[in-house]
């Protein structure tokens, strides 16, 4: 279900790269109380990439999240109505997604 609310890009623009897409299924899921119990997913600052998907992007969309009051992800859902492009990091949050991915890694000490 988690799959069912979110946009993919395409439309006029690109589509999301699938870790993300992924990923934001997984945020929901976090944000619902759903996640696998303790050691079934990725601790916060594990992962190699920041669209790496599933968990990983999961608690990185977490991480950028709480760095924005009215809700990250819900702005960059709506942004991918029509398209997605990965400036749209910058736009929302003021720093490029690698930018965010270093902040995040050195937040959790990765």
């Amino acid at each position: 279900m988690t799959h069912v609310w979110r946009w993919l890009g395409g439309g006029q623009g690109d589509i999301a790269p699938g870790g993300l897409i992924e990923g934001i299924a997984d945020f929901v899921r976090l944000r619902a109380g759903l996640a696998p119990p303790p050691g079934r997913w990725v601790k916060p600052g594990e992962g190699d990439k920041w669209d790496q998907g599933y968990d990983v992007t999961a608690m990185f969309l977490d991480y950028c999240d709480g760095l924005k009051k009215d809700g990250f992800v819900a702005e960059l859902n709506k942004k991918m109505r029509d398209g997605y492009n990965v400036t749209f990091f910058k736009e929302l949050l003021g720093k490029s997604v690698d930018e965010l991915w270093k902040d995040y890694k050195a937040k959790y000490g990765k």
